[in-house]
Order: C-alpha cells, then structure tokens, then sequence
C-alpha cells in the first residue's frame, strides 16, 4: 500500500511538472513572437485600395520574410504627423482616454459619447488629462466633416490640448485579405476586426508617453459625474501589481492600464490582430503579466448605448449589470451618526454611504437573513419628525428590501467601534415595494429622543440588498 502511495505521488510530481513546463514554453514562445517580424507588409499605392463601409481597408498587401512592422514603421516625428490640430508642447498628465471611431451606417452616438465625458469632469480634473479622439476611418470627407465638427464644438479643449484629435497613415496597416477563418465570423466581420485590431495598437502607440495611466473607451458610451475622481481614488488605492482595471465589465470599455505597458498591449495585440478581437487578447495579456484575475471596479462608471454597431448590419444591445445612476432622491437633514450592520457587505459600499448626504449607497455582499439589521446611532440623541428609506435601484430591481420593519430605539446599551446594542423600541412601520416613508415621528414620541433606528429584516432573502438612502428629517421643535 506504501508503495503504490509513492508511485502515485511521483506521478502527481511528474504531471505537475509537465504543467509547469508546458505552460513556461507557451509563455515562451509569445515572447518569442513578440521579439520575431510577424506583422510585415509591402505598402501599397494609394491608387489600389478601396474602401469598405465600415471604413476597412481592402488592399493587395504581400507577406514577405523581412520588412518594416507597423510599430516599426512609425519613425521620425510621427506622433506630430497624426495629429490633426496642432498640440505644441505637452505636459505628462496622470491620465489619458483613447476614443477611436468610424462611421456607422445609420447612427451615430460619438458627439454624444464625448459630451458626456465633458460634462460630468470638473475644469480642474480635465488640466490633468487628455482625451485623445482617433479618427480611424479612411473616408477623406468623412475626418473633414469630423475634424470641422469638433473645432467648432470643443475649441477651447482643442487650443489647450486636453482635446487631441488623430489619425493614422495607411502603412500602418496589416494585410486584410485571406485573414484567419476564425470563430465562424464572415469575412466582412474579420476584416472589420482585424482592421479595428490594428485602430488600437496606433492609439496605444500614440498615446503611450502622454500620461501615466490610460484608458480604453468606445465611442458609444456614457458615464457619470464624479466618474474622474472615482478612477482617481482607485488608482491610488489599489494594490497588488495590477496590469488592468476595469471600470465596466464590457467589452473593450473603461480598461485601465499603465501607460509604461501600452507598447507591450500594441505588440500583443498586433500579434494576433487577424486571430480574435482584442477583447478577448487584453485578457491573455494579463495573464501574462501575471494578472490572473479580472479587476472589475464596481459599480462600473461606463454604460454603452450604442445599438447600431460600426460593424455594417450588426446590431449589439448590451447593457452592463453593475452600471447604476443613483442620486439621492430625498435630502434628509441626517444629523451626525454611525451605521451599523450585521450583513456582509462589499468594500466599497459600507452601508454609511446610504446615510451621507454625498451620493453614494450601501450594497450587501450576500443575501440578507431573517433577523438582520441595519442601524444608525445618532451621535446625540435627536427629535425626529420623519424618515424615508428607499432600496433597490433601476439597473438592479431585485435587489430591494422584500421583509422589513423599522424601530426607533430610546436607549443605547452598549456601543463600540463595529457595533451596538439599542434598546425600548418603538415600530414605526413595515417596507412595502422596498421602500418605507414614516411621517409625524414626533407626535407617536412626545417628548422622547431617538437614540437609534434599526432596520430588521423579517425574512430570508433570494437577492442581495441595496440600499439606496436613508434620509431623516428632524423636528422643528427641539424641546423636550
């Protein structure tokens, strides 16, 4: 028995290191490849191209052995050549937002896309960034309409450089004919892909040395006020030699990455422009920088729109589940005080935030049980009139308070840190549709002070819990 016991340890060894193996000499060989002449081409006269709809290039490129890659082939003052508007000298900034964008066939959602980002970032935040706008489609008239659009919309943004408007020289590109038949797509669509492969690379490669982090953005999405300070405080809070974060679980959408890493992505993403789209080669990418897990930032500050994809034909509702608008609603006056619970809850949304007056809501971790509470001590004891307490939300509906009843508390037994004790309750009501609105406090208290409100949960729940606020409106007579 011993012995077969060792055999089969040696032979656990034995595949543990043929794993291990297996897996160095891939990540060898992509490195390997990284260093080769892969992505090589003759350029070809502009006479010969054409043009799809989609703006991708058709072309009589011919693969040769030796030659000039498209990152090699950027040479001189290249940078200074794609610009559209001149940027003079620019200042390393903490963070740069990469658009690229082409025509579509019926719909357009770009100027709507860029005004949202202009609109909810304060002056201050846009003097430490750059919003770069590839405009990657080959149409000559189609950039001129482009580019006269946004001088006349955003021409401060322009002459200050926060605006950078670009465009990419045609021997950038690879071949996209005879591309890999790849995930049973139609040609029509590998073209489009592997062409929108390339649009990337350019942006990463022109907007490396302009910042510290980047960001990837689609030219239909829409975001949040506050969503720069957000980035910011994640970037500065984060740990763990993070490659990417990502502040939308969609596509290719709000990816976050250390600028030092972009000439490394624009290689990568080259390498395997006509395998598969580059929402799918981010991901290989951190892996190999040893970023075995998906950092999603949550909730995410970036929601698509678009319907009608750039792709001619292609229709792609996508909504992301963890993006949700929630302003507070009632106001309260909220007087000083700490929020407890005994729900597990998600770092990022204790369940003070659904008490401050700042936006912000509290988010359970698990489902809430029976005997479950939420409460607020007030720092000192006060005269309430009302209180409203909302939960759910419109992106997640199911996440509402289904079993509840709320309770002032007269008393505080004991109170620390991390929890209290309140005690001589008085009901004030039940939740009904997970939302609870309690008027003429005063007049069931009389003279009393409210040391506490504690929500209960009176039975076990399917779904997470949000709770969007808690407003507490105060008496107007403070006598007792």
């Amino acid at each position: 028995m011993d012995g077969q016991c060792t055999m089969w340890r040696s032979r656990s060894r034995m595949l543990s290191l043929v794993a291990g193996i297996t897996v160095i000499a891939l990540v060898l060989q992509v490195l390997i490849l990284y260093r080769s002449d892969v992505y090589m081409h003759y350029p070809v006269p502009l006479g010969n191209r054409r043009y799809l709809s989609s703006g991708v290039m058709e072309s009589q490129y011919r693969p040769i052995k030796a030659g000039v890659s498209g990152i090699e082939s950027l040479t001189g003052d290249w940078r200074q050549e794609a610009t559209l508007f001149p940027t003079g000298n620019l200042t390393k900034r903490l963070l740069t937002i990469g658009i690229p964008t082409i025509r579509r066939d019926k719909s357009t959602y770009f100027f709507n896309t860029l005004q949202s980002l202009f609109n909810c970032t304060t002056n201050g935040e846009l003097m430490d960034t750059y919003i770069v706008v590839f405009l990657a489609d080959f149409n000559a008239d189609w950039k001129k309409n482009m580019t006269a659009t946004l001088t006349r919309k955003y021409p401060e943004y322009i002459r200050s450089g926060v605006l950078q408007v670009i465009e990419a020289p045609y021997e950038f590109y690879p071949s996209l004919t005879n591309l890999q038949h790849t995930y049973n797509d139609p040609e029509e669509k590998r073209k489009w892909r592997s062409k929108q492969n390339a649009d990337y690379a350019f942006l990463f490669m022109y907007s490396q040395p302009l910042s510290t982090y980047y960001m990837q953005l689609e030219d239909d999405v829409y975001t949040i006020p506050g969503y720069m300070q957000s980035i910011k405080d994640h970037l500065l809070k984060e740990s763990g030699g993070w490659v990417c974060l990502e502040f939308s679980e969609l596509g290719f959408i709000g990816k976050v990455f250390h600028s030092k890493d972009l000439e490394k992505l624009a290689k990568m993403t080259l390498l395997f422009y006509e395998e598969q789209p580059v929402d799918f080669t981010y991901l290989y990418f951190n892996i190999l920088m040893l970023q075995f897990e998906r950092r999603i930032i949550r909730p995410t500050l970036f929601q698509h729109i678009g319907v009608q994809s750039s792709l001619s034909g292609k229709i792609q509702p996508l909504k992301d589940k963890y993006f949700d608008v929630m302003k507070k609603q009632f106001k309260g006056e909220n007087p000083p005080a700490k929020v407890f619970t005994t729900i597990e809850t998600m770092p990022d949304f204790p369940p003070n935030l659904a008490y401050d007056l700042a936006d912000g809501y509290f988010w359970t971790h698990v489902s809430p049980k029976d005997k479950d509470t939420i409460t607020v001590v007030f720092n000192t004891p006060q005269h309430i009139d009302s209180v409203i307490i909302d939960t759910g939300s419109k992106e997640h509906p199911t996440d509402r308070l289904e079993n509840g009843k709320l309770e002032a508390s007269l008393s505080v037994v004991e109170k620390t840190d991390t929890y209290a004790v309140c005690t001589n309750d008085i009901f004030l009501g039940t939740f009904q549709n997970g939302m609870i609105k309690v008027t003429d406090i005063g007049k069931k208290l009389g003279p009393f002070t409210v040391h506490c409100l504690r929500i209960t949960v009176t039975g076990d729940q399917a779904f997470w819990l949000i709770v969007r606020e808690i407003a507490v409106f105060t008496s107007k007579d403070q006598t007792s």
